[in-house]
């Protein structure tokens, strides 16, 4: 294949997304390859730009972050959906390169030789490992303690889900001080909850819309507050849910709405935690749709139980939208 025919292949890839041409896309490509004279004889500039046109990377939802083993040593660069790219430079010659995101994606080895005061961009396209699966994002678990005095605790979330931030710093477990006003203390400083998301496979998720609650997006406060009332949720807990999802679900037309509970949650994630809390736990998983779902069976919603706050005990809260065919 000549370099004019090259080109044009990577051109119009972009465009071919949507008709299967997807395993095509290969790990690494030379976008451009050309002369510089503001680059020294002997040096080479590298600019990568991480493709994402199948959104497996999730990139328009968090920033990743790519590891890069040049010659055996590891540099680390974040890449978002605004600045998808990042920049190397080698001496010239040869050099062996491998780009590492998670244990969801191949890594992509790069072996080549390259040419003193040459400018590259190569294209990465990172692709799925085996049964790894599309991924969906898992947003803002934030958990509450209540202690009936202030007690220390080492809590841990038990998931196969990539964690992506966590506030304050997740390093294997959180350590620190429970209270019975629900300020958390850890290294020095107080905090109202503790907060981690992560992406998610899809292959977790097995929504049953007949069980889901349908309302207008326009009516998003009325049946929050409602649902969280009946719940237990206290004013805070209240303010920071509604405040979280509602600017986005009262901008949908028709939201369906599944609420899971408890040991529903096991399957994503479990949270343990010494010494023994009682845990309530709430997750939502919604989606928009034009118009309401009409019911060929007796919807049945599940009931949900009324949290529990007798002694030690924690509220957990998070959520998952879902694209409308999911």
């Amino acid at each position: 294949m000549n370099r004019k025919l090259i080109i044009l292949y990577f051109l119009v890839l972009p465009f071919l997304g949507l008709s299967g041409i997807k395993e095509s896309l290969p790990s690494y490509w030379i976008i451009k390859d050309s002369v510089s004279s503001k680059i020294h004889a002997d040096s080479t500039n590298l600019v990568f730009r991480v493709e994402d046109s199948y959104g497996q990377l999730l990139l328009n939802q968090h920033p990743v972050i790519v590891q890069v083993k040049v010659d055996g040593k590891t540099k680390r660069f974040t890449v978002t959906n605004k600045k998808p790219t990042f920049k190397l430079s080698l001496p010239k010659g040869k050099h062996t390169l491998a780009f590492f995101v998670n244990a969801n994606f191949d890594e992509i080895n790069l072996e080549r030789a390259f040419t003193g005061q040459h400018y590259y961009e190569i294209g990465l396209n990172f692709q799925g490992s085996a049964g790894s699966g599309p991924q969906i994002m898992l947003e803002k678990p934030v958990i509450y303690l209540y202690s009936q005095k202030e007690e220390p605790f080492n809590l841990k979330i038990k998931t196969d889900a990539e964690l992506k931030f966590t506030y304050p710093a997740y390093t294997n477990e959180w350590k620190g001080k429970s209270s019975a006003d629900g300020t958390i203390q850890m290294d020095g400083s107080n905090y109202p909850y503790l907060f981690w998301d992560a992406a998610l496979s899809v292959e977790k998720l097995k929504p049953n819309w007949l069980h889901a609650d349908q309302f207008e997006g326009s009516n998003t406060v009325t049946y929050l507050e409602n649902r969280l009332t009946n719940l237990g949720f206290n004013e805070k807990e209240k303010t920071d849910f509604i405040t979280y999802w509602g600017p986005r679900m009262q901008q949908m037309k028709v939201v369906q709405i599944i609420w899971m509970q408890d040991e529903q949650l096991d399957p994503i994630a479990s949270l343990e935690i010494v010494p023994s809390f009682r845990q309530n736990r709430i997750y939502i998983l919604f989606r928009e749709t034009s118009a309401f779902m009409e019911q060929t069976t007796v919807l049945k919603v599940p009931p949900l139980k009324p949290l529990d706050r007798s002694g030690n005990y924690l509220v957990e809260w998070g959520g998952i939208e879902v694209e409308p065919t999911l």
